[in-house]
């Protein structure tokens, strides 16, 4: 009893700081893969253009969660076409502390390859919720997800509001008749913007969503009690999203996002369980790991 009421009142204490509340977003921008000299000069101010539109923009109005989240985008310019047009992939991170405890954990990490923008030095980057622009729109969607999932880990479906934004930008890209090339539908397996957002908003995906929350704000957020209560909730989050895996039967963003994400964090979790047959059973969860869960097998022999 508590330690619910220990979290509850962690909980309200985040919310009621988040009014007026920024992003802390490093930005990062790697140009070892463009030859073009003009091109490269063009860039030249780009990274501290973007963390003022990223950190300075008041995104978080009626955000329910964590009152600063750490994030990161790390950009790697691959072509360019004349001096200002640009093709690239984007690394896009964020993380959030645990409860009563010096560390983070790895909220969501995704890797997107399909991005192509123009640019022009020392031209102000201003936000616009009713226009496309194949630079902001991208950055907007990502800082939305970043958004939705970290209010995730906090409340039930606390970042449905941020989804919906999201997919509001996927709907402006879409119909902008401009060749927007990331946000069209992709096979299975391929990443997809529309995909992402499709399967956060998706009522199937429910069981997904909610067992996020468990395994953040009733699971980590509790491990500090030293009670095997948490490691059972996390345990069970687990089952459960394998469970929806099974049940849907089909290759899904969000769940291999979620476990490529957390693979080590869960590894690290269990080495303290007294299960000895814990990592056979994650490896049936999460077969893709099972080298990882196989090597944690071996720290408790």
């Amino acid at each position: 009893m508590k330690t619910l009421f220990a979290i509850t009142v962690y909980f309200l204490a985040v919310v009621s700081t988040t009014i007026g509340q920024e992003l802390d977003c490093d930005v990062s921008l790697n140009l070892e893969s463009l030859t073009t000299t003009e091109a490269q000069d063009n860039l030249s101010d780009f990274v501290q253009q973007l963390k003022q539109y990223i950190n300075n923009y008041r995104w978080l109005r009626d955000y329910e969660g964590n009152k600063i989240i750490k994030c990161a985008i790390n950009i790697s310019i691959h072509n360019s076409q004349g001096n200002n047009h640009y093709m690239a992939q984007a690394f896009i991170g964020s993380q959030r502390p645990i409860y009563k405890s010096s560390s983070n954990s790895a909220v969501l990490r995704l890797l997107d390859d399909q991005w192509e923008f123009d640019y022009i030095r020392n031209e102000a980057l201003m936000h616009s919720e009713s226009r496309y622009d194949p630079l902001l729109s991208f950055i907007d969607f990502y800082v939305y997800l970043i958004l939705g999932y970290d209010a995730d880990t906090y409340h039930t479906n606390g970042g449905t509001p941020y989804f919906q934004k999201a997919f509001e930008i996927v709907n402006l890209a879409r119909g902008s008749g401009l060749d927007a090339k990331g946000w069209e539908q992709s096979p299975q397996n391929i990443y997809s913007r529309t995909q992402i957002v499709d399967e956060l908003l998706n009522p199937k995906f429910q069981d997904f969503r909610k067992a996020v929350h468990t395994y953040h704000y009733w699971g980590l957020d509790s491990l500090f009690s030293n009670s095997p209560k948490p490691m059972k909730r996390i345990l069970s989050s687990l089952d459960k999203i394998a469970k929806l895996k099974n049940k849907i039967n089909q290759s899904s963003l969000i769940i291999r996002s979620f476990f490529d994400t957390k693979y080590l964090e869960i590894a690290e979790i269990f080495l303290k369980s007294a299960n000895p047959s814990i990592y056979a059973r994650l490896s049936r969860i999460d077969p893709a790991h099972q080298k990882t869960y196989d090597e944690y097998q071996t720290k408790r022999e």
